[in-house]
């Protein structure tokens, strides 16, 4: 199992990638935040405020809600921006 701790050093500092808007977490970004996790590992993802208005939570249970639906650990959660991480899926094809 691959702890928090030996994760976060490696992550670049970079912008964030995704920006979840007044739309909230629909099908689109959900599955492009999928695509993402499997190129890459890790993705940054910032939420506005009108997304959280929008779910109508705060900006942990959403990251939370996001995570257990994309099978994904949170790294980090500074202010509205969150860093998930998930292994590559191997694709036997």
């Amino acid at each position: 199992m691959i702890m928090k701790k030996s994760i976060k050093p490696k992550l670049p500092e970079t912008l964030p990638q995704i920006n979840v808007g007044k739309k909230g977490l629909c099908e689109n970004v959900v599955r492009e935040i999928d695509r993402q996790l499997d190129d890459k590992e890790y993705v940054k993802i910032r939420f506005l405020r009108s997304a959280l208005a929008v779910e109508g939570v705060d900006r942990r249970k959403l990251a939370a809600k996001l995570a257990s639906m994309l099978n994904a650990r949170i790294i980090d959660v500074r202010g509205l921006t969150v860093t998930l991480y998930r292994r590559r899926r191997i694709y036997k094809g």
